[in-house]
């Protein structure tokens, strides 16, 4: 019985970390440190290591933030290195986009890679506002998080406006890939 308390209990702590992390803003020009967290599921015999949500952007144009929190998983506990990365932004809009498409495009060293995703809204992300949060998952193959994290810049434009990810968020996407390996 105590064995099975230990890896519940590390999984309600990771998402109570994961949910107090998300309503906590960093001033963005502050160093940020990589938080990689690992869960075990028993029932499907499989482990997941994530990022946990890392601030790229505060306030700029219609956002409120963004945030993201990439994350793989394999069979078992031995580490394996995925074939594609679930990387996931995390929007707030200051604006209902109800007329907007909202399109995505990362841009590496110049070079645009679009890749489709799913979506999840998220209604009032910011209490007493009126604000839409939106949770996006794109499906990246593992050697275009290589490609990202060996890059010069690297920068994800929403409907044109441009968030240039800074060197503390890509310093955590450099040690999540080393996990990789």
């Amino acid at each position: 019985m105590k064995t099975m308390r230990r890896p519940c209990l590390l999984l309600m702590m990771a998402l109570i970390n994961t949910v107090i992390c998300l309503g906590q803003a960093s001033p963005v020009g502050t160093a940020q440190t990589a938080k990689i967290e690992a869960a075990y599921d028993s029932s499907k015999d499989r482990t997941t290591i994530g990022l946990a949500p890392i601030q790229i952007s505060g306030e700029k144009d219609k956002y409120h933030s963004l945030h993201m929190a990439p994350s793989f998983s394999f069979p078992g506990h031995q580490p394996q290195r995925p074939s594609t990365i679930d990387f996931e932004l995390q929007t707030v809009v200051k604006a209902r986009l109800l007329d907007s498409d909202l399109y995505v495009l990362f841009v590496v060293d110049g070079e645009t890679i679009h890749l489709s995703s799913n979506r999840w809204a998220i209604l009032r992300p910011v209490p007493g506002r009126r604000w839409v949060g939106e949770r996006l998952v794109f499906r990246m193959p593992y050697e275009t998080l290589v490609k990202i994290t060996r890059s010069k810049t690297f920068e994800i434009k929403f409907d044109g406006v441009k968030f240039e990810v800074g060197e503390s968020q890509m310093r955590a996407l450099r040690e999540l890939s080393s996990k990789m390996d």
